[in-house]
C-alpha cells in the first residue's frame, strides 16, 4: 500500500470524497510547523497558536492517500494568520511540506476523536475489510476519553496482515496485491502516487 502522503493531483474521487463532507474546494495549505507543536495533536497546537499569535483556528479535513488503495480524509485544524492566510503548524509524521485541506465548518472538536472518511479507490474485498477494521478502531477510539484505547488483539493482527500483502512490492504485469484477480497496472497500479 505504500506512505500515507499528501495527493499530487486532486483527482475526481478526492473530488467526490469532498464534496461528500463540505461545499468548500480542497486546497494546498503549506506546513510550517510551530517548534512547540506536537505531532497527531493539531486541535491544541492550533489553539495555543491562536492565543499567542491571533487569528483563528479552522477546522476541517486532511486529505490523505494511501498510495494506490484509497484515500482518507483526516480530522484537522490549521491557523488562519490574522492577515487570512491558512497555515499548517502542525508537524506531520510523513514530513510532508504542504497538505491538502477541506474546510468543514459543521465540524466541532470536543476533545474526542474525530473518525477519518475512507473511500476505496479499487473493489477488492480485501481494501473493503481493510477500510472495514479501520473504520471500528475509529469509533473505539471516537467512544474513549483522551488519547488512550484499547483494541481486540485480533483485530490488530488482522490489520497488520491486510497492511503487509497490500505493501508487497509488484511489478506492472503482476497480480495485484490488493486480490482483485486482475493486473496490477489495471487496478491499484493506475493510482499509484
Amino acid at each position: 500500500m505504500g506512505r500515507v502522503t499528501t495527493p499530487r493531483v486532486i483527482t475526481q474521487q478526492i473530488r467526490q470524497l469532498c464534496q461528500s463532507i463540505s461545499e468548500y474546494e480542497p486546497a494546498y495549505v503549506e506546513v510550517k510547523a510551530d517548534p512547540r507543536s506536537l505531532i497527531n495533536e493539531c486541535f491544541p497546537n492550533v489553539a495555543a497558536h491562536v492565543k499567542e499569535y491571533g487569528g483563528q483556528s479552522v477546522f476541517g479535513r486532511c486529505i490523505w492517500q494511501r498510495a494506490n488503495v484509497l484515500i482518507e480524509a483526516e480530522a484537522h485544524a490549521v491557523w488562519r494568520s490574522p492577515s487570512g492566510d491558512m497555515v499548517d503548524i502542525t508537524p506531520h509524521n510523513n514530513g510532508e511540506d504542504s497538505i491538502l485541506f477541506l474546510v468543514d465548518p459543521q465540524m466541532a472538536y470536543d476533545g474526542n476523536c474525530i473518525p477519518n472518511i475512507r473511500k476505496a479507490l479499487t473493489s477488492s474485498p480485501l481494501v473493503a475489510e481493510f477500510i472495514t477494521l479501520f473504520n471500528e478502531r475509529d469509533q473505539i477510539a471516537a467512544k474513549s476519553k483522551g488519547n488512550t484505547f484499547s483494541l481486540p488483539a485480533d483485530m490488530v493482527r488482522r490489520m497488520f496482515e491486510i497492511e503487509q500483502i497490500l505493501n508487497q512490492r509488484v511489478s506492472r504485469n503482476d497480480p495485484c496485491p490488493c486480490q482483485s484477480g486482475i493486473k496490477y497496472k489495471k487496478c491499484c497500479g493506475s493510482y499509484e502516487t
